[in-house]
């Protein structure tokens, strides 16, 4: 491990043998961070091509001892395994056991209100950040909305839009939409 790594932040990725994890990690190892690859398959997390740096922690949503030990020394977790309403509440109430940041890429308006409604005073109260639905279609017309506001407190309506020269939505993203 080189000195730029051994000083990065560690990032657990829950979902990371699926195909935004995969995405995940990758950035997280260009960038020189320290993932922590999680899944709830223990074989298909054996069997993926991540590099021998990467360390490997199985956990499920309903065993929250499994979900602490795969947290264990991160200082953040991104949730990449959906369904949401399934997986957001587990892996971010973990978080908050383990007072880490818990950031998810969620497209399910429900999962997301519902994990803000739930988390977001024990967060406080923790001291971390619970941040749902920062993937394309949460996070960004979100922040781009609160920008066109700038010191607005309100609006009567804001309405963005998004154009897709193409778009291959995964098996997990058409079982939930």
């Amino acid at each position: 491990m080189n000195e730029a790594t051994k000083n990065s932040a560690t990032v657990a990725v829950f979902g990371a043998t699926g195909h935004t994890g995969r995405f995940v990690v990758a950035e997280l190892l260009r960038r020189e961070m320290r993932p922590i690859a999680v899944a709830r398959n223990p074989e298909a997390l054996a069997a993926a091509d991540f590099p021998e740096r990467v360390d490997r922690r199985p956990a499920t949503i309903d065993d929250s001892d499994s979900l602490d030990r795969a947290l264990h020394s991160a200082q953040t977790v991104i949730n990449c395994a959906g369904p949401f309403v399934d997986t957001a509440e587990a892996v971010a109430a973990a978080a908050i056991r383990a007072k880490i940041h818990y950031l998810d890429v969620c497209a399910e308006q429900l999962a997301a209100s519902g994990t803000l409604e739930k988390f977001d005073e024990p967060a406080r109260k923790a001291g971390v950040v619970v941040v749902p639905s920062v993937a394309f279609y949460g996070g960004l017309p979100d922040l781009m909305a609160t920008a066109a506001l700038g010191q607005w407190d309100s609006a009567d309506s804001i309405e963005i839009m998004i154009g897709l020269d193409s778009w291959h939505p995964t098996a997990g993203t058409r079982i939930t939409t």
